[in-house]
């Protein structure tokens, strides 16, 4: 998926959060977006959003001197929702189809995300359960389930902090289905923006249900050339593949294949406008659906 000109104004909208996050004075925010705007200018035309995403987050650290600029509301949000986990797993086995609940409040969870909203923790849980229960607005599953259920592995491509949890809870549910099926979970090697680390992973401790794989990437979202040469292996031989966010469906909305299943909630007007859904729709949808032009 191409960046348009609303790429642009949204990142740099992000840029004026962070500096609101990290910086007092307004002549020094004002200084460092000049910074910032005269990066993206030089940008050429036809890149994907991530890699705007990743060139004025790399500046941005630089201008601020951080290294991790989410690194507290990361924290934060894993433990708010490994608070909630054994709750959610509860309503999921008392449920008439534990796998589908379990895909169902992995893509609820995709709301958190403190990369593109100010809300409070509080405040995104509240909206995780209250759309959990909200039909998907393209609905794929049966056909993701049917694959599953012939698959031998299975690469899952995490997305955000926090939202990883419920990403958890959906693989143990998997692994509870089809015992005998290999998971994978790709995770980021460094940090960008509020996305899931390797170091997220192991605290969670999703290796209790998945191998954990460092793709290597400082990108917001998956970009093949760019990874690990273990990523791109197992991307291409895995038996089914499942990308969470909006970030891995820019980076990955060109492979159009039978076994790639993006699950999101599309928070943007671009990609809601380039899927051909409603805003905020919940989705897990086939990448055959994608037709670029």
């Amino acid at each position: 998926m191409k960046a348009i000109s609303k790429c642009l104004t949204c990142h740099v909208n992000q840029a004026q959060r962070i500096l609101d996050k990290f910086v007092i004075s307004e002549h020094e925010k004002w200084n460092i977006l000049k910074k910032v705007l005269n990066d993206l200018s030089q940008l050429n035309y036809n890149l994907k959003p991530i890699d705007i995403a990743e060139v004025m987050y790399e500046k941005l650290e630089n201008y601020l001197n951080k290294s991790d600029l989410y690194s507290e509301e990361k924290k934060k949000s894993n433990d708010a929702a490994l608070s909630l986990y054994k709750d959610f797993k509860s309503r999921i086995l008392d449920s008439s189809d534990p796998l589908y609940e379990a895909a169902k409040l992995s893509v609820a969870g995709n709301l958190i995300d403190f990369g593109a909203k100010k809300d409070s923790t509080e405040e995104l849980f509240k909206q995780v359960i209250e759309i959990w229960n909200q039909p998907f607005s393209i609905d794929d599953f049966e056909e993701f389930k049917k694959l599953l259920f012939s698959s031998k592995n299975l690469l899952f491509i995490a997305d955000n902090a926090g939202e990883v949890v419920f990403d958890m809870l959906f693989i143990e549910i998997i692994k509870e289905t089809l015992q005998d099926i290999e998971i994978f979970v790709a995770l980021k090697g460094k940090p960008i923006i509020n996305d899931a680390t390797v170091d997220d992973g192991k605290y969670i401790g999703i290796e209790k249900f998945a191998t954990i794989i460092d793709t290597k990437l400082k990108t917001a979202g998956a970009s093949l050339p760019k990874s690990s040469e273990e990523f791109r292996r197992l991307f291409y031989d895995s038996d089914i593949i499942i990308a969470k966010g909006q970030g891995n469906f820019e980076g990955l909305s060109e492979e159009s294949r039978n076994n790639l299943f993006f699950a999101l909630v599309s928070k943007c007007e671009v990609i809601s406008d380039f899927i051909g859904v409603e805003k905020n729709s919940k989705l897990f949808m086939n990448s055959k659906r994608i037709r670029q032009e």
